[in-house]
């Protein structure tokens, strides 16, 4: 899929920046949530232990450290198999988006430099082309990530309204690092529901009023 998107030297100096950025913000939220889970397993006698199950509902241990150990690195990859995704589509609606303001751009410019503001047959022709090559990448891109999309959006809203539920009504513990590790999983839910939108809408409100195509026509 990556390979198939060809990008200018422009369009790649620019969005290297959001990419540093995005990679920036990603590798942060994943470093907390990696800390909460560390602190939650191991510091609080025992307030994870229901993501051993069914050890902890079916067997008694005394000791339940190997455990553990063996299941955190499963919630480690949890937390990055989530966010880290997160992160690549959101980077592609960005490079996608870049494209097509600068074929608008371009086109503003062809237009301005023109004295009665009319395109040649050949340029109406490469710029429809280079709409065309943007609009297929989308397309594809589209095809591989829908059912991310769909799925995250859907488990994240549920996991919001869980988490916000539960900060209200079901304090259980005075615990300051677990409270906010649950502000934090509410918030970051929260903010991947905003990138997750953001992303689609950044690029099929291109995609959709196909702008480009109607000025050229």
């Amino acid at each position: 899929m990556l390979d198939r998107i060809k990008l200018s030297e422009a369009c790649a100096t620019y969005n290297r920046k959001f990419a540093l950025i995005y990679t920036s913000i990603a590798w942060v939220m994943f470093l907390m949530s990696a800390a909460f889970t560390l602190y939650t397993m191991f510091f609080t006698g025992g307030y994870m232990d229901i993501t051993l199950t069914p050890i902890t509902t079916h067997v008694y241990l005394s000791d339940l450290l190997i455990f553990r150990l063996l299941v955190f690195p499963v919630l480690v990859y949890f937390s990055a198999a989530w966010i880290f995704p997160h992160a690549m589509t959101f980077m592609l609606a960005t490079v996608f988006t870049y494209q097509y303001k600068v074929l608008s751009k371009r086109l503003d410019m062809m237009l301005a430099e023109s004295e009665d503001r009319r395109l040649s047959d050949s340029d109406i022709e490469t710029l429809r082309q280079r709409h065309q090559e943007i609009s297929m990448s989308v397309t594809d891109t589209d095809d591989f990530l829908m059912f991310h999309n769909a799925g995250a959006f859907c488990s994240q809203l549920l996991n919001s309204i869980i988490l916000l539920y539960h900060l209200i009504f079901l304090r259980a513990t005075h615990d300051l690092i677990i409270i906010t590790m649950r502000v934090f999983w509410m918030l970051s839910g929260l903010f991947g529901l905003v990138v997750t939108a953001a992303g689609g809408i950044m690029v099929n409100h291109y995609v959709s009023t196909n702008a480009i195509t109607r000025r050229i026509t």
